[in-house]
């Protein structure tokens, strides 16, 4: 279904991770939503108790100061001067004006009772009606003043231990409002609840609590705060209840805003997902595509991912790897060329010779040739061939040997200055015959290095047999040995620029006449044996004017006259 496993699997794990994180958040949103709203219905509710008792507080007080207020008018209004009804009159004001004083007096000094306490009736209805309220007023005799909104308007849902009425009032224009009960209760026959936060409010001390109503299935949020008089005085407590209706609505209402919010954004994190996890595995793709066409041979293919990441180290691995196998593959081919044209190279060495012995074996078997001195003559040629073939095997024997890692080479202590001058020497019985000069020149007498001396000795033969054999006669060929090199300079025909770069390569043979006697494997032999020693060479050559060849040698090193001892 996908053609990205690994994107789906991905997009998958961003899926579930988002999923997780919803939960969580739907969780963690239902748990403080809900404490959000009840904290902000308890300060909000204990906030206008606090303002409702205040109210009650001042309207009481400027209710008791106008009953004063009437019994003092009553107390100085003038005698009627009308005859004895009016002193009768007079009479009975004075003594029923008096009683009132009195009885004013004695109300003043007593503490307010819940009765007294409807003086603030009107506001009590006011604030149930306004804010919804439930109003409940208790005073010092344990008394409560109740008013009480009824959701379902029916006596059922009010306490047994309640006394009063439900009243029905209709509000502006006719508006039905709802209905409340009136009536009365005593803080004893309330909850513990209840009576702990009306005993606190007696003490002065306004409390906010909730409750769970199991009437009408809701969260209750009750405030109680206390209500002073002019001294300061606790003359009762107020209580206002709230449900939190609407509570589960909210909430509800919420998980659903929340939970299309969380769909919409689910989709579109899964698509982004989706998207990310094709952007990350584009690059994984494009690397097994090109590993694919690796395995297949095609050493050129190359993902060119170009990442700072883990996956562009990982692409610019696999892109290397790919370059090497592209310069391995080169490199067997060309090693599969030259191995075709060794073979062809050295069959058409051994031919050479091969036929000029048979046609010599032949010519003297068929009696072709019977003159003593053309049979010594061809005698003679088979002889020479037959050193050719043996020589050219020899050299191949060598090579072959050389090219063999596990091949191993005498190593030891030696003094190469004397590796040089006995090569020279022998160099020097070769150049009599051409009355050719070889000069030997090193700038130290001790060139201690570890090495095998017949085969060094070899490798500089090869450089001066070249040399000589190259040279005209009555000519030079200079070695020199200085800073570290050593190079070994004819004055012949040189070499070609188009030679020049394949001069150590095997069979490969220039200069015409002078090399025909020659197997082409020289300098390979002599590169073999310069690489074993740590010995870097090269042919210089300018066409015309002669060839240098050099040898960059190794750092002397240190050895003790005990060991150059041990060497000889």
């Amino acid at each position: 279904m996908f053609k990205s496993k690994i994107a789906a699997k991905l997009a998958a794990y961003f899926a579930l991770a988002i999923l997780v994180f919803a939960f969580v958040m739907a969780f963690s949103f239902g748990h403080f939503f809900r404490e959000s709203f009840i904290e902000r219905q308890q300060r909000a509710l204990s906030h206008r108790a606090a303002s409702v008792a205040a109210i009650m507080g001042d309207n009481l007080e400027r209710s008791r100061h106008r009953e004063e207020r009437r019994a003092e008018e009553k107390r100085n209004t003038p005698e009627t001067p009308s005859g004895q009804q009016g002193k009768d009159h007079h009479n009975r004001s004075a003594a029923s004006s008096g009683q009132e004083s009195k009885t004013s007096g004695e109300n003043a000094d007593k503490a307010v009772n819940p009765g007294e306490l409807l003086r603030s009736r009107r506001l009590i209805a006011y604030v149930n009606i306004i804010t919804a309220d439930d109003v409940w007023v208790a005073g010092k005799d344990g008394n409560i003043y109740i008013r009480t909104h009824l959701p379902e308007g029916d006596m059922k849902e009010v306490p047994q231990n309640f006394r009063g009425r439900v009243e029905e009032h209709k509000g502006p224009q006719g508006r039905d409002i709802p209905k409340v009960f009136e009536g009365t209760a005593t803080v004893s026959s309330l909850p513990q609840v209840y009576r702990d936060m009306f005993r606190k409010g007696f003490k002065g001390e306004a409390s906010v609590q909730e409750e769970f109503d199991k009437r009408i299935n809701e969260m209750m949020v009750l405030a109680t705060a206390p209500i002073y008089d002019k001294n300061g005085g606790v003359e009762g407590v107020l209580m206002l209840r709230v449900p939190v209706f609407g509570l589960r609505q909210s909430f509800r209402e919420a998980l659903e805003v929340f939970g299309g919010c969380l769909v919409l954004a689910l989709v579109l994190a899964l698509a982004v997902a989706w998207f990310l996890s094709n952007k990350f595995t584009k690059p994984l793709n494009k690397m097994k595509d090109t590993a694919e066409k690796l395995a297949s041979g095609d050493y050129t293919a190359r993902s060119y991912v170009q990442q700072k990441d883990e996956i562009g180290d990982l692409a610019e691995t696999l892109d290397g790897m790919a370059g090497r196998l592209e310069e391995a593959d080169r490199e067997t081919k060309q090693t599969e060329k030259i191995r075709k044209e060794f073979i062809a190279n050295i069959s058409h060495e051994l031919r050479t010779p091969v036929t000029v012995v048979r046609g010599s074996l032949e010519a003297l078997r068929d009696k072709v040739v019977t003159d003593p001195a053309d049979v010594e003559r061809y005698h003679e040629t088979m002889y020479d061939e037959t050193l050719f073939l043996q020589r050219l095997i020899n050299d191949l024997l060598d090579l072959s040997r050389l090219q063999n890692a596990d091949f191993p080479i005498e190593k030891k202590p030696l003094n190469f200055c004397e590796v040089v001058q006995n090569a020279v020497r022998s160099a020097r019985h070769l150049a009599r015959e051409k009355n050719i000069t070889v000069k030997c020149e090193t700038d130290v007498p001790v060139y201690k290095m570890t090495g095998d001396y017949g085969r060094l000795n070899q490798m500089l033969m090869i450089f001066l047999d070249n040399a000589v054999k190259f040279s005209p006669e009555n000519s030079s060929v200079e070695v020199k040995l200085a800073n570290r090199r050593l190079t070994v300079t004819d004055h012949g025909p040189g070499i070609k620029p188009e030679d020049l770069l394949h001069v150590f390569d095997r069979f490969y043979k220039t200069r015409g006449e002078q090399n025909k006697s020659g197997s082409g494997l020289g300098l390979a032999i002599s590169r073999e044996i310069a690489e074993r020693h740590a010995i870097a060479v090269s042919m210089k050559s300018e066409y015309g004017k002669g060839a240098t060849a050099i040898m960059e040698l190794p750092k002397p090193e240190e050895f003790s006259e005990a060991e150059m001892e041990g060497s000889v």
